[in-house]
Order: structure tokens, then C-alpha cells, then sequence
């Protein structure tokens, strides 16, 4: 470890050392006089984060030095030498230890580390711009964007402790932030939900498992394995990737503009979960009563989703008072589904399919729901039990009757359209694919649930626009990585509720 003044003097060495290769590059490429200057600024940063611990190390110099810490009388008893990630490169640091007087063999602390905000033997940024990253893409893809940037990156391991103590800190600081301001006067409350691909216990099993040895005819060792033990063909409806639901919400309002129209969506905030449909009920209800739920400053309340009916039982529980609609295209799609059960050979009569829709789409815009449902009995009745394909779209037919009769309160679009509305899902929809979709359900990926839930969660606060402000929130509190990455949760593994 070097002095202050071997500090200062390396500091200056660096500056010297940047400013020659700039001149040794007059002759290059601007790309080649920027990739020098990176690397000098780099070393420089080094340098002077160096002379930095060693200019709050000095103020521990005495051996004797003594502090108070949770209730404990502490004496500085030595220092040990370590190593400190930051966004520079790593930073050789001797630390100063305390010990509990009179208890030499308690548990040592490490004072200068608290006081500086390291955390576990890296600087703060260092975690935040690596989670961040890690966030958006996979972790080796964030590993491998942090080293194209400081030439160096932490271990894939210590990536996933970054993960796992920062996505700790993501929902208490979703649950504990401000209301946002300058809310519209209509709320507007959208459900939906999305499958990730988790991992079975089988296949962490295998995944444990040590790898063998690759030998010379390795390729065809794995074809022999293949034929003696062939995998069985998934049946119909069987999915690969067993699937986790994430259960999405999306809460934001509309606001009356200068031509009395409504504007929106204003002050988006996205939450998501993989717990239960539930327990994202219950976030998005005590977020919708933090921006004024249940008082009288919204002067409407809309409840939009699909038509699961688990949803709707849901929004009865916690949003009784709303107006409520299902999503727009869900039931175009239903409509599509009951024009192909009525126009057979759909290639040959596509215009016909497509005026039927169309009639159908226009009706219920205006409101004319009855006719709708007049046309769909109308067709069932007129196709026969038996016959071709008969049973087929009579089922097709009496599901979609059925639907739209049991909803009918709930598919007042033209009434909405009036009050300037939404009467469609697009918000939530995007919302899941960007969510869930973009960074969770990648092609090959295989996630424990645990992990997942600390994704999921800080990506809600990057696409929330709250990621500065969740920064600030850590910093605050003492972080500190496990020493190891939290074991995998396979899909079929019994649910953690938190304590």
C-alpha cells in the first residue's frame, strides 16, 4: 500500500503519462488518439481514487484510535490490505480494522469501509451501473458492455450477489415512493399477465451436475446417448419452458386538455410480481389509494383487462366503485374466432370474413350489443349438430355467445368512446413485453424464481423512469452482498412469502 505522498506522486505520473500518449496519437485516427486518451483517464482514475482511501485511511493511522458503533466501544487493533472494485479498475486499499475492547475474538469491524459506502470490496456505482445493465440484458451481455467500458468487470458471481441485494432493495423502495404529482382527473387501472420460463427441478439436477470430460469423439458419444435414451415427445399443449405467470399492473391517469379532450397516459407507473394475481392487487390497490383512490380527486375511476375471470373477481374485491371494460381487442379477437366458425374456407370467402367482422366491430361501437348477440345465436341455431366440422364451430360459436353475454356490462364501448375513454388494453400490453417479455423470456434463458421476482422488480423501477431517485435510496442504506448468490428456486417449489 502506498503512502500519500507515493499516491500523489503516482496521480501525477498518470496525468504526465495522459498527456504523452495524446501526443504520441497526434499522427492517428481520432479513434485511436480516443482509445488512448481512455485508457490514460482510466489509469488516472486509479491513481486518484488511490491517493483518495489513502487520504481517509490516514485519519485511522493511530493504532490506538477508538469509535462507538451500534451501542460497542471499538479500537483500531491493525490493517489488512484489499482489493476495491470501482468503475476505474481495481484499487489496492489497506483498510483499518476495529475490534470490540476488551472482546479481541468478536466479530472485527470495518470502519472506514462504512463510512466510505463500500460495498463487500466494490464502490456503490460500480453495483448500480452493473444492475442497471443487468436489468436491460443478460449478465453476460451486461459482464461484457461494463468491460467494453472500463476494461475490466466483476465476476459472474459477484454479478449475481450485485442482482441479488440490489433487487432486495426494489420493491420496499416501490412501496415507499411519493405518489407522483400532477395526476389527471381520470385513473385508469389495466391487468395483465405474462409467462417467464423457469427451471425444473429435473433440469437443475442435471444442470449441477459435474461436466464430463470432452474426448476425442465426444460428437458422436452424445448421439450414442441420444439414441439409447431418446426423449419423449411433448404432447399437445405441453409446454418446454415451464412457464411462471407474471402478473402486471399498470396504473396512470388521463388529463382534460384546453379543448376539453382527454390526454394520457399521464404519470405511468408499471408493477409487477410473480407471487400470486393477488398480491399484485394488493400493491397496485395501495398505490391507487397513495394517488388519491377512494377520495374525491379522481373525478372517474376505469378498470380495463381481458377476460380471465380470476381478474374480475379480483376488481370487484379491490375496485368495486370503477368503471370497468374489457379490453377492446380481446374481443375482436373473439369476433375473428366466430366469423371463421361462420364463413367456412375463410381463404376462399376472406372478404365475406372480413365484412362479417367489420359489421359486427361497428355494432358494438355504437352500442348495439343485442344485435351482436342476435347475429351469434342466429348462426348457431342455423348450424346443424352433425355434419363437417359442425361441432367444431358450434362450440366455437356457443363460447363466444356465452362470453360476450356474460360480460355484457362490461362491453359498454360506446358509452366510454362518449366520455373520451380508453376502451383497449395497449398500455398493458406493451408494458408486459417490455416487462416480462424483452429481458425475461429470452430464447434459451431458464430463471429461478427467486432471482426472477429481484429482476422483474428493478425493472419496474428502470421503466418507471425511478432509477436515479432508487440510487439515492441505497445509498442510504447500508448495502451489503451475501456471500453467495441465492440458490436457484425451481418452478415447482413452494413459494417464499417474505417475512
Amino acid at each position: 500500500m502506498s503512502s500519500i505522498a507515493q499516491a500523489r506522486q503516482e496521480v501525477d505520473r498518470s496525468v504526465h503519462a495522459a498527456l504523452d500518449s495524446v501526443e504520441k496519437a497526434g499522427n492517428g485516427s481520432a479513434a485511436d488518439a480516443e482509445a488512448a486518451v481512455w485508457i490514460g483517464l482510466l489509469a488516472l482514475g486509479r491513481a486518484l481514487m488511490t491517493w483518495f482511501f489513502a487520504l481517509r485511511a490516514a485519519r485511522y493511522a493511530a493504532n490506538d484510535v477508538t469509535y462507538e458503533h451500534g451501542g460497542l466501544s471499538y479500537i483500531v487493533s491493525g490493517r489488512e490490505e484489499t482489493e476495491i472494485g470501482t468503475r476505474f479498475g481495481k484499487v489496492v486499499f489497506e483498510r483499518p480494522v476495529g475490534r470490540v475492547r476488551g472482546a479481541p475474538r468478536w466479530k472485527h469491524d470495518l470502519p472506514l469501509d462504512r463510512e466510505l459506502g463500500l460495498v463487500s470490496g466494490f464502490t456503490l456505482p460500480v453495483v448500480t451501473t452493473l444492475t442497471r445493465l443487468c436489468a436491460q440484458m443478460a449478465f453476460a451481455s451486461a459482464r461484457d458492455v461494463f468491460r467494453s467500458l472500463f476494461a475490466w468487470s466483476p465476476s459472474s458471481r459477484a454479478v449475481l450477489r450485485m442482482v441479488d441485494a440490489m433487487g432486495a432493495e426494489a420493491r420496499p423502495f416501490l412501496d415507499e415512493a411519493p405518489a407522483p404529482e400532477d395526476d389527471g382527473e381520470v385513473l385508469v387501472i389495466t391487468v395483465d399477465g405474462k409467462g417467464a420460463p423457469t427451471i425444473s427441478s429435473a433440469e437443475r439436477q442435471r444442470r449441477a451436475q459435474p461436466h464430463k470430460p470432452r474426448g476425442k469423439n465426444a460428437r458422436h458419444a452424445r448421439k450414442a446417448r441420444r439414441r439409447q435414451q431418446p426423449r419423449t415427445r411433448r404432447g399437445p399443449g405441453k409446454k418446454s419452458k415451464n412457464a411462471k405467470m407474471a402478473a402486471v399492473g399498470v396504473l396512470y391517469t388521463l388529463r382534460r386538455t384546453d379543448d376539453g379532450k382527454l390526454d394520457g397516459p399521464v404519470n405511468k407507473r408499471v408493477y409487477a410480481t410473480f407471487e400470486s394475481y393477488r398480491a399484485l392487487f394488493e400493491w397496485i390497490h395501495a398505490e391507487a389509494v397513495k394517488r388519491g383512490y377512494g377520495t374525491s380527486k379522481f373525478a372517474k375511476v376505469l378498470f380495463i383487462a381481458d377476460g380471465a375471470e380470476t381478474l374480475w373477481s379480483l376488481q370487484t374485491e379491490y375496485f368495486p366503485d370503477a368503471e370497468v371494460c374489457i379490453d377492446w381487442y380481446h374481443i375482436v379477437e373473439k369476433l375473428w374466432a366466430a366469423g371463421k366458425a361462420l364463413c367456412r374456407g375463410t381463404r376462399r370467402h376472406r372478404k365475406e370474413l372480413e365484412a362479417w367482422v367489420a359489421a359486427q366491430k361497428k355494432r358494438l361501437r355504437k352500442g348495439q350489443l343485442r344485435q351482436v348477440l342476435t347475429e351469434i345465436q342466429s348462426a348457431l341455431s342455423a348450424t346443424a349438430q352433425t355434419g363437417p366440422g359442425n361441432k367444431y364451430r358450434r362450440k366455437v360459436l356457443g363460447d363466444v355467445l356465452a362470453h360476450f353475454t356474460k360480460n355484457a356490462k362490461r362491453l359498454r364501448y360506446a358509452e366510454l368512446r362518449k366520455q373520451d375513454l380508453d376502451i383497449g388494453s395497449g398500455v398493458i400490453e406493451g408494458a408486459v413485453r417490455h416487462v416480462v417479455g424483452v429481458r425475461l423470456d429470452g430464447p434459451g434463458m431458464r430463471w429461478g424464481r427467486d432471482r426472477a421476482e429481484a429482476v422483474l422488480h428493478l425493472r419496474c423501477v428502470l421503466l418507471n423512469g425511478q432509477w436515479n431517485a432508487f440510487e439515492h435510496h441505497v445509498a442510504r442504506r447500508p448495502l451489503k452482498l451475501a456471500p453467495q448468490p441465492i440458490p436457484a428456486r425451481t418452478h415447482d417449489a413452494v413459494p417464499q412469502k417474505a417475512a
